[in-house]
């Protein structure tokens, strides 16, 4: 969905900044069925996603961030492969959809360390593990 949307002219006319970001940032995608990527500046992983992240963790460099997957933060979670956590809040109700750590095996312990209101009514949460 990313990679057919922030490309595209719509993206660049309804949210260049962003659009801007996402087309220059490098991104990962983790498939064991893909095996190229059409979207600039992406990789694909597969295989032992724990053991490659794991790698790409001791390196120098930026950040990682993970958009719009539960099921790989249940799975670097419990690898203890995530040091941050940022769970933004819309002010939207769904009638229905998945728990945001479903699938994690063991209990996380969060500590808040910040929080950003916007003008939106979005709410920014920052946690870090204890």
């Amino acid at each position: 969905m990313m990679n057919s949307f922030w490309p595209s002219p719509m993206a660049a006319e309804m949210f260049p900044k962003v659009a801007q970001g996402m087309n220059k940032a490098q991104k990962i995608v983790f498939s064991n069925t893909l095996k190229e990527a059409e979207w600039e500046n992406t990789s694909i992983i597969s295989g032992n996603i724990i053991e490659r992240i794991t790698k790409l963790k001791q390196t120098q460099g930026s950040d990682m961030t993970i958009l719009g997957s539960g099921s790989i933060v249940a799975q670097f979670s419990d690898a203890g492969l995530i040091d941050t956590y940022q769970i933004m809040i819309d002010p939207v109700a769904l009638p229905s959809g998945h728990s945001l750590f479903n699938g994690i095996k063991a209990t996380l312990n969060l500590k808040l360390i910040d929080s950003k209101v916007f003008n939106s009514g979005v709410v920014l949460l920052t946690y870090e593990k204890q």
